[in-house]
């Protein structure tokens, strides 16, 4: 490990948000096969040497990258580790890092789950690539440190660690709803005009903001975001436009720049635009007009070139009609405006936030990727998830937290789920186990109807992850025979 111990944390920082923005983990070796760095379950091992005969190793003594796509059964090289039988990983893809000609390690990417082992042969070319530039990397930055000790000086990190950026990419969903709305804020990333973005709380509107501004010309300046609604009304102006010194009790003697400046030439993300006073609208439509602010106290006008982005969730037009939001600054928002559509609209993607957010907090929580029992997961699809993504997110986390075993079930689901679920139907005074049972009868149901299956039992046992014999007791027990 000393060659690496001058970089290791720039190593690890690298790899946990490469590793946050691929959906893979990362591992890194030495010379030596002791592991310096490592994501999710890898970070535990971080110091711990690989075991002998893995697929690493055989990298190091060979130098020649490799592609496993199914660690269980490759024969070539995963079979002479003597843990194959307790490996979880199912694909992996190593490269040797060279130092000035020299092998000096191997970076890995693992995939945990089917879903990123697909994403991994599918990518396989791309991800190879990427290992060998990130490879390139910290061979010269091995090779920098090596120049620095001979200099007698500290070598600056002269390569940033790659930055948390958003894009339509990482934007998760396969709905078509969803992929049009992507279509035409793709239209308009480079555009000035201001969008408004619509849709019920949790749907996403941030992230997609923040796509459009990391996609644009804009993205090497400043995402600024503020939520109109969290902000007191007596401190939102000053937030926004800022302050002259002095200009009130308080006040810093030297003023302050409000969000408009700190954005300049980038974007303004103004989210829950509906819950703004009716007193700061028509500075607000100014400065939408004039592209210029005016500080609370200022004698001057501050032109400004900025990006303005809107979100609410709240019925706009019912509120200008009311009096409670001004109809010129609605039509001034609304100049490109885009719908998130809610969960239940599109349960289609309901499984991909499923695997996103378990792999994500396993990783968090340094567990093994936790799986979903399959009845639980057909029930959380047709949940209608009233507070969309971000509840789905939160009762992710808390069932892996919750979890006793590698299967997530019922009994680890939040009481609340539960509840709005079963209160949003007529129980007809069921207990909450008959409840269970009359949902299980319709999932086993579900699959026999399904023409994917074709009254296959025994495939219908395997999706379900039980046995034949139990299959039977159930079909027998709800007398779906």
């Amino acid at each position: 490990m000393a060659g690496f111990i001058g970089i290791q944390q720039f190593i690890q920082d690298y790899t946990e948000n490469t590793a946050e923005i691929l959906g893979l983990d990362i591992t890194v070796l030495d010379d030596k096969g002791v592991r310096i760095s490592g994501t999710g379950y890898y970070k535990e091992l971080i110091g711990k040497a690989a075991p002998e005969g893995s697929f690493f190793r055989m990298i190091l003594e060979t130098g020649e990258p490799g592609v496993i796509i199914d660690v269980k059964k490759d024969e070539s090289q995963c079979m002479k580790c003597k843990f194959v039988n307790q490996c979880k990983e199912l694909a992996t893809i190593g490269f040797p890092i060279v130092k000035q000609e020299k092998l000096v390690g191997v970076i890995g990417m693992i995939g945990f789950s089917h879903k990123q082992k697909e994403k991994m042969i599918i990518e396989s070319d791309k991800l190879i690539r990427f290992l060998s530039n990130v490879s390139i990397l910290l061979g010269n930055k091995l090779a920098m440190l090596d120049l620095g000790k001979e200099k007698g000086c500290k070598i600056q990190e002269d390569i940033p660690i790659p930055p948390k950026t958003i894009s339509f990419e990482t934007i998760l969903g396969k709905d078509s709803g969803l992929q049009d709305v992507i279509k035409k804020a793709r239209r308009i990333i480079n555009s000035p005009s201001t969008v408004l973005i619509r849709g019920d709380s949790g749907t996403g509107k941030e992230l997609l903001a923040k796509a459009i501004h990391y996609e644009s010309e804009r993205r090497i300046h400043p995402f600024v975001a503020v939520n109109c609604a969290a902000i007191p009304e007596s401190l939102l102006e000053s937030e926004l436009f800022g302050y002259e010194g002095g200009s009130f009790t308080g006040s810093s003697r030297n003023g302050k720049m409000g969000k408009f400046e700190l954005a300049d030439n980038g974007t303004i993300f103004l989210d829950e635009i509906g819950d703004m006073p009716l007193f700061l609208q028509p500075k607000l439509l100014r400065v939408l007009q004039e592209k210029e602010i005016e500080r609370i106290g200022g004698k001057k006008a501050i032109g400004i070139n900025v990006r303005v982005i809107a979100a609410t969730h709240r019925n706009l037009e019912e509120m200008v009609q009311k009096g409670t939001f001004r109809e010129d600054l609605y039509y001034r928002l609304n100049v490109i405006p885009l719908h998130t559509k809610p969960l239940r609209e599109r349960r289609g993607d309901i499984v991909l936030y499923l695997e996103h957010f378990i792999q994500k907090h396993c990783r968090i929580m340094q567990r093994y990727p936790l799986r979903l029992d399959p009845m639980l997961e057909q029930w959380l699809i047709r949940y209608d998830w009233p507070g969309n993504i971000r509840q789905l997110e939160n009762a992710v986390e808390y069932m892996i937290n919750m979890a006793e075993s590698d299967i997530i079930g019922f009994n680890d689901l939040p009481d609340y789920v539960l509840q709005q679920d079963f209160l949003s139907v007529e129980s007809g005074g069921l207990s909450l186990e008959q409840m269970l049972s009359e949902y299980e009868r319709d999932v086993i149901q579900s699959y026999f109807l399904a023409e994917k299956y074709r009254n296959d039992k025994e495939q219908i046992a395997r999706e379900l992850q039980i046995s034949l014999s139990t299959l039977y007791r159930k079909l027998e027990k709800y007398q779906l025979c």
